[in-house]
């Protein structure tokens, strides 16, 4: 009788050993090989090692096999036997897998957020280059004429009378340090702001209008890096500078023989006026279409857009002329002193007789200029924006 017990102790105690998982095996499946008994082991924390792009597609046949083998030698527990078919549910849904006619697809079946997010930050640089292209193609030779009013202080009929007096050839002289200068500036404006945007908000825990607000100042200091352009635009316009500059490669090899720090005369006026100036153009630029009728088309939409760049425009511009008349004066000179910025703001206001409005010469012709610059850059970059 105790020679029965122990016999039947011996018998059970294999099966209580036996792990749950075995369970899920048939009992007609013959014993597997040692090869199959001997399958590549989990790492600990049971999750599949990521592989290539091939294996990356093969990962739903690898699981599969994978798991039948290790619950037929009893070497996984159920809980990873229940999370590898999990996996294997999940990768089997993915559209695009494997089981696609003729093959393999030629592009990954998994779509990368990363990538997406670079495509959209890219899209926004070239959608501001495009738009500035085309608004310095149309507008340089009106800026032309408000940056002779800023500088001497004339007239209309007088600056214009100066440009027919340079004749036609002159007229584009000096557009390719702005066409460089504001490309970049527009295309880093729009590009940086949208990646501030998106690294302060997914960063901080600040409300939304502070983080876009400080992602417009940044993005505005970030193009102050571009005020050699604006420097060399400034010389390259200047009737007295004709004779001492014929091209934009000569102007910048002049300022190179004094330092560095030339190249950057004027910096503190464009500081002034690039960061508060991106924070108004980006936080009013939304309410203001808002304001405006309900576009059903691409062509309503395209004037909507067009009056909401314009009047943003032309509001900033005139309420930063002062800025623009201060940085004109500094960056016209060649070598010397660097004055600081409320230095020359006394100087040229002791010089237009004390008087606000001639402060403000030229700042009508600049209004004009404003409503045409930033209307077309303002439709041009979301049309753009659209259509890519």
């Amino acid at each position: 009788m105790a020679a029965a017990t122990g016999a039947s102790q011996v018998v059970a105690r294999p099966a209580a050993r036996e792990p749950p998982a075995a369970r899920c095996a048939t009992a007609s499946s013959p014993r597997p090989s040692r090869g199959a008994r001997d399958p590549p082991r989990p790492p600990p924390d049971g999750r599949p090692r990521r592989g290539t792009c091939v294996e990356e597609r093969l990962r739903p046949v690898y699981l599969q096999v994978w798991l039948h083998r290790c619950v037929q030698i009893m070497l996984l527990p159920s809980e990873w036997c229940s999370e590898l078919e999990k996996r294997t549910e999940v990768f089997s849904s993915k559209k695009n897998s494997m089981m696609g006619s003729g093959g393999f697809s030629s592009g990954s079946s998994e779509e990368d957020p990363s990538s997406d997010v670079t495509a959209t930050s890219s899209k926004h640089y070239l959608c501001g280059y495009c738009a500035a292209f085309t608004n310095i193609a149309v507008t340089f030779p009106i800026q032309k004429v408000l940056f002779r009013q800023q500088l001497y202080g004339l007239k209309t009929k007088d600056a214009i009378h100066q440009l027919q007096k340079d004749g036609i050839r002159n007229l584009y002289r000096g557009i390719l340090p702005p066409l460089m200068q504001k490309t970049t500036t527009l295309a880093l404006m729009f590009g940086l702001y949208e990646d501030f945007s998106s690294l302060l908000h997914s960063h901080t825990t600040a409300p939304e209008l502070l983080t876009r607000s400080m992602a417009a100042v940044l993005a505005g200091t970030t193009e102050a890096v571009l005020t050699p352009f604006e420097r060399v635009q400034t010389l390259l316009q200047d009737y007295k500078h004709h004779d001492k500059f014929t091209n934009t490669y000569q102007a910048f090899k002049v300022l190179r023989v004094y330092g560095m720090r030339e190249y950057y005369r004027g910096l503190v006026p464009i500081l002034l006026r690039n960061g508060p100036s991106n924070v108004l153009f980006f936080g009013l630029r939304g309410p203001i279409k808002q304001c405006l009728p309900e576009a059903t088309s691409y062509s309503t939409h395209l004037v909507n857009d067009f009056i909401c760049g314009g009047l943003l425009g032309a509001m900033l511009g005139f309420l930063f002329f002062p800025m623009n008349v201060v940085k004109a004066r500094m960056q016209a000179q060649i070598g010397g002193e660097f004055q600081s910025f409320s230095t020359v703001f006394v100087k040229i206001w002791l010089e237009r007789d004390r008087k606000l409005i001639n402060l403000f010469r030229g700042a009508h012709l600049n209004y004009h200029r404003s409503v045409l610059s930033w209307g077309i850059i303002n439709a041009t970059y979301e049309f753009l924006l659209k259509l890519l």
